[in-house]
């Protein structure tokens, strides 16, 4: 497990890369509200958005999946319905959709 890159992965590199051309400044790697134990990859304090850059193995993705679909799935929602009431808006991504 220590060869599992915590930040900076390629996917999220170029989500980063994206948004700092067009101008837009957050932070990396940073619980996005206070007192939230979940990481996200990209946040944006002032309008409380989180972006979680989600890769296949830990997230069942539809073209390589491993584990149990179900589970993968139940905790993915977890970690979006934990945000919400806490006023933060999240937004996910998968390492298998490009960047626009």
């Amino acid at each position: 497990m220590q060869a599992q890159r915590v930040r900076d992965t390629k996917p999220e590199m170029a989500v980063r890369t994206l948004l700092h051309a067009a101008g837009l400044r957050y932070r990396v790697d940073r619980a996005p509200l206070p007192g939230t134990r979940r990481r996200a990859d990209v946040v944006f304090s002032r309008a409380r958005v989180a972006v979680f850059v989600d890769g296949c193995f830990w997230h069942a993705c539809p073209e390589r999946p491993t584990g149990d679909p179900l589970e993968l799935d139940r905790d993915s929602r977890r970690d979006l319905q934990r945000l919400v009431p806490s006023a933060a808006t999240a937004a996910r991504r998968s390492d298998r959709t490009r960047p626009q």
